[in-house]
């Protein structure tokens, strides 16, 4: 019906755009623009429901065990995903394999009643295989995503937890000039290190007076005597 609408303002404008005003045509063309827009949506929204079918489609074919390929002679399986992993066997034939996983280059397959890991170099692939190559490939993306996200927070909860502790040790003032890189004598390692971040490198005195200590910073020097900041150099 859409199309029909189109062709139909396209005719209007071709019969007409002698005798209409610039007005008119501003107008049909918003028209058009619009119209091409729900268009070009509605077939972003079928490619996205394609895309859905294929990747139902191919876990199906993975949870009925259907989706097989074949391994080359000489393929190697092995106990995990990677160079390095152990190997179970080597295949002395041409051999019929069931496709279960995908991981970093190797698919998780089975054949015979020997499980375990292949390289991808060893797989004859068609569209169907590179199909599922996608969908964990996006699966896991994914994962990794949700994984960096927990971890954020989990970062985040403990630096609110940590930045909690240091208030009430040092106070909200004292804190504060930390956070903002001031350092002063008197201060302790803890709070040079909230001050400035952990140093470079650290020379460390021992002897009868007890212990020193030299935080090289880039362009910043300080000096502990037993803890406490006794001097600096910048």
């Amino acid at each position: 019906m859409k199309i029909i609408t189109i062709i139909g303002l396209l005719v209007s404008l071709n019969v007409f755009s002698q005798e209409m005003k610039i007005s008119d045509l501003e107008n049909l063309k918003q028209n058009l623009t619009a119209e091409i827009n729900k268009l070009n949506d509605s077939l972003k929204k079928v490619d996205i429901q394609i895309a859905f079918l294929k990747s139902s489609e191919i876990k199906k074919m993975v949870s009925d065990s259907s989706l097989t390929s074949y391994a080359r002679e000489k393929a190697y399986i092995k106990k995990s995903p990677n160079v390095m992993g152990e190997i179970i066997t080597k295949l002395t034939e041409k051999k019929q394999v069931v496709l279960l996983d995908y991981y970093d280059g190797y698919f998780g397959i089975c054949t015979d009643s020997i499980c375990g890991y292949m390289s991808e170099m060893w797989i004859e692939k068609n569209k169907k295989i590179y199909e599922f190559i996608k969908v964990k490939k996006e699966e896991q993306k994914e994962l990794k995503r949700l994984e960096y996200e927990n971890k954020l927070k989990l970062k985040q909860a403990e630096y609110a937890k940590l930045e909690k502790e240091y208030i009430k040790k040092y106070g909200q003032k004292t804190y504060d000039k930390l956070m903002q890189g001031y350092y002063w004598i008197g201060m302790n390692r803890e709070m040079a290190t909230i001050s400035l971040g952990r140093p470079k490198d650290i020379n460390r005195t021992v002897g009868s007076w007890g212990v020193h200590e030299q935080w090289v910073y880039d362009g910043i020097y300080l000096y502990f005597e037993n803890g406490k900041l006794t001097s600096y150099q910048n």
